[in-house]
């Protein structure tokens, strides 16, 4: 029997605005459905979707949000979504050394963490506390792929990369 192929759920290429948000979550929450995914893949794939795109609309650079993209594919190790946009450098260096602990976090650790920003007063209404990219580790496989390249002295391609509904997800839900 032939390895079944990766589906393309949804790309997005250029700035996200507001009203893009809801049309990939249809699109992915649609996708998921009709696989007949268990519940629990699902609403991580909403979670993790929600979290990264939104990161996106608030988190573009000005005048280079056009070089944003986001990508959502099902394969059969259940999800991957990659996202890329640019960024000052200073936020993608930033990124990947959180990014980097956040990878050789075990999830009692992640979710302990989570609970103390969530109790912590380092958040604004724009976030910067570290939520984002700590509830995507938390709702995610293991481990965030991230690429950070310079384009100039002051910005950065940051690329990210979370994978939902592994085997782990399957096997917890039946």
């Amino acid at each position: 029997m032939a390895e079944p192929l990766s589906v393309l759920v949804f790309e997005h290429l250029g700035a996200v605005g507001s009203d893009d948000i809801p049309r990939m979550l249809a699109l992915a929450e649609d996708h998921s459905q009709s696989l007949n995914d268990p519940v629990p893949v699902t609403k991580r794939l909403m979670n993790v979707l929600v979290e990264a795109v939104d990161n996106l609309n608030r988190h573009c650079s000005g005048r280079l949000g056009d070089a944003t993209f986001a990508l959502l594919v099902r394969d059969r190790f259940g999800y991957r979504l990659a996202t890329g946009n640019v960024v000052p450098c200073v936020t993608g260096a930033m990124l990947s050394e959180r990014g980097t602990i956040l990878n050789m976090m075990g999830k009692e650790d992640l979710k302990a963490h989570y609970m103390k920003i969530l109790t912590g007063a380092a958040r604004s209404s724009n976030g910067g506390a570290g939520l984002g990219l700590l509830t995507l580790a938390r709702k995610g496989q293991p481990p965030l792929v991230m690429s950070c390249d310079r384009l100039s002295p002051f910005t950065s391609y940051f690329t990210l990369e979370v994978r939902v509904g592994g085997q782990e997800d399957y096997f917890n839900a039946a």
